[in-house]
């Protein structure tokens, strides 16, 4: 950088300043005036209060030891470390004042090159520019081999960056780009805590500070190298090798393929298999009025969806789980955690359900959607034990290894929700309200509300961001599956309610009693408040206002009245029309 761009060198030398000046000894006052750049003044305590830099106007007063003068190739030549007498005696460094004081500069030289937190930390004013037009000297190419791909960085009020990943040869930094495959947003205040430490990227986008538009693996990536230039990057690197031994060890759980990261074949749309459920966007007016799927039209379109959980490809998303730092992975465990329990949970206890089924016709779908609840959590374990290297080697283990990570809400709804009245179920298999009030349990508010919208919003996030396809295929097919199941779950409250109006009563009691405690399932363990957070980067009033609008829909087609939001969820909902404006699923 020295030779390349001697200014760039000055330019960052120059931020690091108050880092490497803490190893002078003083008490020393010496100016370094910098051609075209300016002139900064080294203020070393003699007490060992360290050591402050600060900008000063040239020919400010003041006393000084000695003024230390060049252009940038020579200050180039001091951050290259080069001896700074060598610099005079070839005049390109010139010192005005006491010169048997320069040989304190000496110093500068030792000990290892001081990171950018380092120098934030002790004062230094961060030039965010030159950062990033320093990316292609401080990455090195063998780390960007087999990756080509654009960021574009945007520092509100300060400037916007395009960093061009090139498969082996040097970063490249423009100005501009036409199509990045990632686009980055953060304030100054975001920019300066990320860059200093005091922040993680995982934090700043769970606090959503941070915004991103288009690919989330370059920028992860991209986020990787910039920290292992510094020196940050250990810890994760030995996490990488860790899970990569465990993924290899994995591979082919449940039957599956060991594929070479062929392209997947694009994922089966939702609709038109919306699966007759009367909440969905395509599903149409008709069904919302009550012309709803029969229970053999919902087994036929179970032969006709049925798909394989042992032959999605995972391959890349192998990779790019192993490229996400622990804190993000911390997170994504602790969301799709909830549904690789949930889904074995409710294979378990679908049973009791099967057994009491009051028709042949109910019999025969429940013993569907308990293969599909299987296959379920089949497919969550491959991916658990195949890309996210959970610990244990088997089902159960890994099931309580993840049990370990959910909170109350999600006890209160599946142990004393769903548990236990398929218990009761399974004294009493022939009462028909108590079946009504496991189907509500079940399909209208687990599935309902509980899944469908953590589907939506995280299938949303990771297609808006190109994360897991293998995941994204698999799980678009679970959603599949579920919008089936709550359309017999509809289909079969309404008949129900129909037959006898007490049951109408039944559905509406449990909803009030059970849908306020299944909401705090929504809340990640980060969040204080849970009237108002972000998840997936989405606010909280789009998570429940998504929920509240469905059960609506679905409750209005039995013909029963739903409580008012604020009675069910625990903070606000937004609009649909607010939703529609952040770019959240309505």
């Amino acid at each position: 950088m020295a030779t390349e761009d001697p200014q760039l060198a000055a330019r960052l030398f120059i931020q690091m300043l108050p880092a490497v000046a803490q190893r002078l000894s003083g008490p020393l006052t010496y100016d370094l005036a910098v051609e075209g750049l300016g002139t900064w003044r080294v203020a070393v305590d003699g007490n060992g209060g360290g050591a402050r830099v600060e900008r000063v106007n040239e020919g400010s007063n003041g006393h000084v030891d000695f003024t230390l003068a060049g252009d940038a190739a020579a200050i180039a030549g001091l951050a290259a470390r080069q001896n700074p007498l060598r610099l005079m005696a070839s005049g390109k460094l010139h010192v005005t004042g006491k010169r048997r004081r320069l040989l304190k500069l000496r110093a500068l030289a030792d000990g290892p090159d001081p990171t950018i937190a380092d120098a934030l930390a002790a004062g230094a004013e961060l030039d965010a520019d030159a950062i990033y037009r320093a990316l292609p000297y401080l990455i090195d190419p063998e780390w960007t081999r087999g990756h080509t791909f654009t960021v574009a960085y945007e520092v509100e009020g300060v400037g916007a960056w395009c960093i061009h990943v090139r498969d082996g040869a040097p970063l490249a930094v423009t100005d501009e780009a036409e199509d990045p495959d990632a686009r980055v947003r953060m304030s100054l205040e975001t920019y300066c805590a990320v860059v200093s430490g005091s922040m993680t990227p995982p934090e700043a986008m769970q606090r959503h500070l941070i915004d991103i538009e288009g690919g989330l693996f370059p920028t992860t990536l991209l986020g990787r190298w910039i920290d292992r230039s510094q020196g940050r990057d250990d810890a994760e690197l030995e996490r990488e090798q860790r899970q990569r031994a465990v993924q290899e060890r994995r591979l082919g759980s449940w039957g599956g393929v060991r594929t070479n990261g062929t392209p997947l074949p694009a994922a089966r749309p939702v609709s038109p298999a919306d699966g007759g459920d009367p909440a969905h966007e395509s599903a149409g007016d008709a069904r919302r009025g009550g012309d709803l799927m029969g229970y053999g039209e919902l087994y036929a379109l179970w032969e006709r969806q049925n798909w394989k959980a042992h032959e999605l490809d995972f391959s890349v998303d192998r990779e790019q789980w192993l490229v996400s730092p622990a804190e993000a992975q911390e997170h994504t465990t602790w969301s799709l955690g909830s549904f690789y329990i949930g889904e074995e949970r409710v294979t378990a206890d679908l049973a009791p359900f099967l057994l009491a089924a009051p028709s042949g016709e109910v019999e025969v779908f429940l013993a569907t959607q308990l293969v599909d609840e299987a296959r379920h959590a089949a497919f969550f374990d491959r991916f658990g034990a195949e890309v996210m290297a959970l610990d244990a080697d088997d089902l159960r283990g890994r099931l309580t290894e993840l049990q370990t990570l959910m909170k109350a809400p999600w006890f209160d709804v599946f142990d004393d929700g769903l548990r236990e009245v398929a218990d009761r179920i399974k004294a009493r298999p022939d009462d028909l309200g108590l079946f009504v009030e496991g189907v509500t349990t079940y399909h209208l508010i687990i599935e309902g509300v509980l899944a469908m919208t953590g589907q939506r919003f995280i299938l949303k996030y990771m297609e808006d961001h190109d994360m897991f396809p293998g995941f994204q295929k698999g799980f678009s097919l679970v959603e599949q599956d579920e919008h089936r199941h709550i359309a017999f779950g509809v289909r079969f409250l309404k008949d129900a309610v129909e037959s006898d109006p007490r049951f109408g009563e039944i559905v509406q009691r449990r909803v009030e009693e059970l849908v306020p405690r299944a909401a705090g399932v929504f809340v990640p363990p980060y969040v204080d408040d849970p009237r108002e957070f972000t998840s997936y980067g989405y606010h909280s009033s789009h998570i429940y206002g998504f929920a509240y609008r469905k059960l609506k829909r679905r409750m209005a087609v039995l013909g029963l009245e739903v409580p008012p939001p604020e009675d069910l969820m625990p903070g606000p909902i937004a609009s649909p029309e607010e939703a529609r404006a952040a770019g959240a699923p309505v």
